[in-house]
């Protein structure tokens, strides 16, 4: 087995955890850097790719140069990975573990900037769709400028498509109301993103019923659901919980420099 192999086979031992370093290692091999260090039993992994890469990392990030993933079996591992960093670069740490930051933060000098929370269902939990609620598997340009409003392009939303996305929807005739995608972030792991209601639909509850919806169709098709969302968004945090969703990942940016504002 080959080293990329390995470092995949080594992620999906906890693909929820390693949901990000999983995506990057699929959509962005080209690119990527990737060193695997194994010590006896123990093995570490870490990932280097280009800031420009990824849009949202060259839009939040317009300083960075190189974005870090890392994943370790024992801290005894760490030293030996980090000995594959650049120097002389700025880098942001994406770190899925609290545990693991302190000990990165103790070899490194970082500053925490964000966190994103990923929640997901249970094994045991059931989900309902609701009888409303549409999906469609093409993309319905009516829907175009709800999800541009969350920052996705065009470009992005038909690459989804392509790749199996779908969407679920709630119309008052022809005028959508509520929305969100679902969309493959890697085999196993699907994203719920793009979740937006227009103004007309607002506070009345649609955005629950579009999640929900999303959820058991996630779920139908075999895959495990993911809903990704600042900590700061907390009307978002409320809305996953009432869907029925628990925090399953933390996921926390640090840096190693200042970014500058825009």
């Amino acid at each position: 087995m080959g080293q990329t192999e390995l470092i995949m086979k080594y992620l999906r031992e906890n693909p929820l955890k390693n949901v990000t370093p999983l995506k990057m290692m699929t959509a962005y091999h080209q690119v990527i850097d990737s060193y695997l260090v194994q010590q006896q039993e123990h093995w570490g992994i870490l990932l280097l790719l280009p800031a420009d890469a990824y849009s949202f990392d060259q839009r939040i990030y317009p300083n960075a140069e190189k974005i870090v993933l890392m994943d370790y079996s024992s801290p005894e591992v760490l030293p030996e990975v980090l000995k594959r960093l650049p120097g002389e670069t700025n880098l942001v740490f994406k770190i899925q573990e609290q545990t693991r930051i302190a000990i990165a933060a103790a070899h490194l000098p970082l500053h925490k900037v964000r966190c994103f929370y990923s929640f997901s269902s249970t094994a045991e939990q059931r989900f309902a769709p609701d009888a409303e609620a549409l999906l469609n598997e093409q993309m319905d340009e009516r829907l175009l400028p709800l999800w541009q409003e969350n920052d996705y392009s065009k470009e992005e939303i038909e690459h989804y498509f392509a790749d199996g996305a779908f969407s679920v929807s709630i119309f008052r005739g022809d005028t959508p109301l509520s929305t969100c995608l679902v969309f493959r972030n890697e085999e196993q792991i699907w994203e719920i993103g793009a979740v937006r209601t227009a103004e007309a639909g607002r506070r009345s509850g649609l955005a629950q019923r579009v999640v929900r919806t999303a959820v058991f169709h996630t779920l139908q098709r075999g895959y495990t659901p993911r809903y990704q969302v600042e900590d700061t968004n907390i009307a978002s945090i409320r809305l996953a919980e009432s869907v029925g969703l628990t925090l399953a990942v933390k996921l926390e940016h640090w840096l190693n420099y200042i970014e500058q504002p825009k």
